[in-house]
């Protein structure tokens, strides 16, 4: 840098322009790394949760599905004795 100001007096701006460019490149990338990390997080938990909820709710047809199959057992065994009751009048 020295021996270039020597023939050129002006070249420290080029020098100092440089320095704050490569720091701001350099800057720009770090919080792109982390904000890239904190978003891959972020989706992961949201993926978790809705894993889980997809779970609870798996789980609340299938007691759904029974008790309807259970209801649907009640109602044929009473139209069987309504059924069984009109026949023997």
């Amino acid at each position: 840098m020295y021996e270039t100001m020597e023939v050129y007096p002006l070249s420290w701006i080029f020098y100092v322009v440089f320095i704050f460019l490569t720091a701001f490149v350099f800057l720009n990338m770090m919080v792109g790394v982390v904000l890239d990390v904190m978003t891959r997080e972020t989706a992961e938990k949201e993926h978790d949760a809705q894993e889980n909820n997809h779970q609870a709710l798996v789980t609340q047809i299938s007691e759904l599905q029974k008790q309807v199959a259970r209801l649907a057992d009640t109602l044929d065994a009473q139209q069987q004795e309504k059924d069984g009751s009109k026949k023997e009048r």
